[in-house]
């Protein structure tokens, strides 16, 4: 046979087969990241009823089918990639919290609520996955844009659904928290809505102010509306903080000495004609009092300070720790017998603490494996900060969503509940940060000593 039947022409040239075959699995994984990012945030969505609902619904069977798709559609893609010469580096880092997954799995043996700690499990591998295909996919910038670019609209489609879910049926779309308070159930839980509008609202900030790409520029206006609506009428207040903490520091930091003189010089114009107008300052102690009654939610003082009951929470829940200290109950199982008394209601409730959650369910054991495994994602990650301007960047929009998270998680479980747009940004992150740090193996401490003996040899 001649030398040249390996080579199939296409009106770009000549191309090797074994070119296209990569060229194939690689837009199959392409479509699969595409199709996971917007599919995901589905399974967050839940069947508004007016009481507690045991029995299956339609919403429910979409989540299993969504879960399938991408549980095994990502083993499947991932599969088709183990002869990628990449594989095993992008794979190396993610080993830690592999190995947590396993542990997880490990727990059905003592778990309590053994569907719980599975179904759990089954979204964590999948997430886990998801960020495997991303990494990847994306050693090209170009790639890295797309994925981004996606993320960035299906935040934004997520909350202008929910927003015309509101617009329909204020009461069903969980919005105005009165399903909640009593034991029913609305379309989303206001606070993933507001960490979903939180996270919308700063990240195609980021994505144009530091990452450099201009496409987010165009996403800027309509993502302040909507996930401005609808972290106002979510009333979350750790998502409205945070993203006001974050853009602000953003804003300043990044704004020119000039625009920062503009702005102190017109908070003190401001200041001193608050002074002129309202001497008395009633006007403003009325809109204060508009405002505090909105931070508050209607929750006194007392309440406040309890930061909405989590403190009776996290008390119930560190007792329930000291009966399993070494191993857990089991992965997402905060109680011995599977069920904890806490605002007046029997059932497996999170720990609303990320680290609390991790420690009482899979134990200091299990708890170890996993910031291991977060501490190594984060080293692997830190040459992008020795690259060119557009590792830098990209490695700065992590640390600043690393901050996000950070607070985010003192109050709740994040990335590592159930799944939510939330999660997906995250794992999305984690995908990104180790398939562009995996081109940078030469600005690794002591790769160039290694280079040498390598070449010597």
């Amino acid at each position: 046979m001649h030398s040249d039947s390996i080579f199939l022409t296409e009106s770009s040239g000549r191309v090797p087969a074994m070119g296209i075959v990569h060229r194939n699995r690689k837009q199959l994984l392409r479509k699969f990241i595409h199709c996971a990012i917007w599919l995901l945030p589905i399974m967050a969505f839940t069947t508004p009823a007016q009481e507690s609902v045991t029995s299956w619904e339609v919403l429910d069977l979409a989540k299993i089918l969504i879960l399938a798709f991408s549980c095994f559609g990502g083993a499947l893609v991932l599969q088709l990639q183990l002869g990628n010469p990449d594989f095993r580096k992008i794979v190396d880092p993610m080993i830690p919290l592999f190995v947590f997954f396993g542990y997880a799995i490990v727990t059905l043996i003592w778990s309590p609520l053994r569907s719980v700690t599975l179904a759990q499990s089954g979204t964590l591998v999948t997430l886990l996955m998801f960020a495997v295909a991303i990494a990847l996919l994306c050693r090209d910038r170009e790639e890295v844009s797309s994925v981004l670019k996606n993320l960035n609209w299906m935040l934004l489609a997520f909350s202008a659904f929910v927003f015309l879910a509101f617009l329909w049926d204020p009461t069903a779309s969980g919005l105005n928290r009165s399903r909640i308070h009593s034991s029913g159930s609305g379309l989303i839980h206001p606070t993933a809505s507001g960490a979903t509008a939180s996270l919308g609202l700063i990240l195609p900030i980021l994505c144009h102010k530091i990452a450099k790409f201009t496409w987010a520029k165009r996403l800027i206006l309509p993502a302040v509306i909507f996930h401005g609506l609808i972290l106002f009428i979510s009333n979350s207040r750790l998502a409205s903080g945070l993203a006001v903490f974050v853009i602000g520091g953003l804003l300043f930091w990044y704004s020119s000495n000039v625009k920062r003189a503009a702005f102190l010089a017109f908070s003190g114009v401001f200041a001193v004609l608050i002074l002129v107008v309202d001497p008395g300052f009633t006007i403003l102690e009325s809109a204060g009092g508009v405002g505090a009654q909105y931070v508050s939610r209607g929750q006194s003082s007392d309440q406040l300070l309890e930061v909405s009951g989590r403190s009776e929470m996290w008390a119930a829940v560190w007792g329930e720790y000291t009966k399993a200290m070494m191993f857990g109950h089991g992965y997402y199982v905060t109680s011995e017998s599977g069920e904890l008394l806490v605002w007046n209601k029997w059932q497996n409730h999170t720990a609303h603490n990320l680290i609390l959650q991790v420690l009482v369910s899979t134990g200091a054991f299990g708890l170890v494996i996993f910031l291991y495994g977060l501490i190594q994602l984060a080293f692997f990650c830190l040459p992008m900060w020795r690259g060119d301007e557009k590792h830098r960047g990209l490695f700065t929009v992590f640390v600043i969503l690393c901050v996000w998270f950070l607070g985010w998680s003192q109050l709740g479980i994040s990335f590592m509940g159930s799944i939510r747009p939330e999660s997906v940004v995250f794992f999305c992150m984690i995908g990104i940060g180790i398939g562009q740090a995996s081109k940078l193996d030469h600005l690794r401490p002591g790769s160039a000593g290694k280079a040498s003996l390598e070449h010597a040899t």
